[in-house]
């Protein structure tokens, strides 16, 4: 079964873990109005969103087929089957990118992309913790490790960084543009965690402290220690970054 994990700090960035390993889980157009024998502006605008809704309910029926196949075919132990998930993800990234834009200002694909998104980067952390874990014992010896290993772990990293930052992109795109009553304390959180893994504690700090402002009165009193904790240990990360 294929659930691609992320942690806050994963290995590919050779920085210490911060945090345990955060499981992350999972229309309209409108055409220019056209005068003479053709159908009124209004009755266009109808059959395009229900033309709309209709791809996006497709595509969306075919993702879940998709991630289905990859849970179960998958075998995390194995790079090469992890590299299959990774392809068949990327497909259905493909139709969810139709989808939010069918979806105009509907808020489910884009969130049900940027979740894809997590598990595409955490797949590519999972293939730089195999390659890694081949590269370090030479290393450690003075040795430098063979070229296709380093090219694996490298390959890896970039994948890791490319998906991370469009799952990002997704994430922000929904906080900056939604009013509090379509959103909730996990999507600042899992923010957070992927500005973490970016090595962005400015960011992740930034996140941390809409998330009280947003949320605070709505937290637990243990929620929202441990929020203050991590805003804390953000600062001091930058602060040691200055030094």
């Amino acid at each position: 079964m294929l659930e691609f994990q992320m942690s806050d700090s994963p290995r590919l960035y050779r920085r210490k873990s911060i945090f345990p390993l955060f499981t992350q889980v999972m229309g309209m157009a409108v055409l220019v109005a056209l005068v003479g024998c053709n159908p009124s502006t209004d009755v266009r605008d109808e059959d395009d969103a229900v033309e709309s809704a209709q791809t996006i309910t497709k595509n969306r029926a075919k993702v879940n087929k998709i991630v289905l196949s990859v849970m179960e075919d998958v075998d995390l132990d194995d790079a090469d089957s992890i590299l299959v998930g990774i392809g068949r993800y990327e497909k259905a990234i493909v139709l969810l990118d139709e989808a939010v834009e069918l979806a105009g200002e509907s808020i489910q694909p884009r969130m049900e992309r940027f979740i894809l998104r997590q598990r595409i980067a955490a797949g590519y952390q999972a293939l730089y913790a195999k390659a890694d874990e081949q590269c370090t014992p030479y290393e450690k010896s003075g040795a430098t490790p063979p070229q296709d290993q380093l090219q694996r772990r490298a390959e890896a990293e970039v994948g890791a960084n490319k998906w991370l930052k469009l799952a990002r992109r997704d994430m922000d795109f929904h906080l900056r543009s939604t009013t509090p009553a379509y959103q909730d304390p996990k999507q600042y959180w899992d923010l957070q965690q992927i500005d973490v893994a970016l090595g962005d504690y400015s960011g992740a700090r930034t996140t941390l402290i809409n998330l009280l402002e947003v949320f605070g009165t709505k937290l637990s009193s243990a929620d929202r220690r441990e929020i203050q904790s991590r805003i804390r240990l953000y600062a001091q990360r930058l602060n040691d970054a200055e030094i």
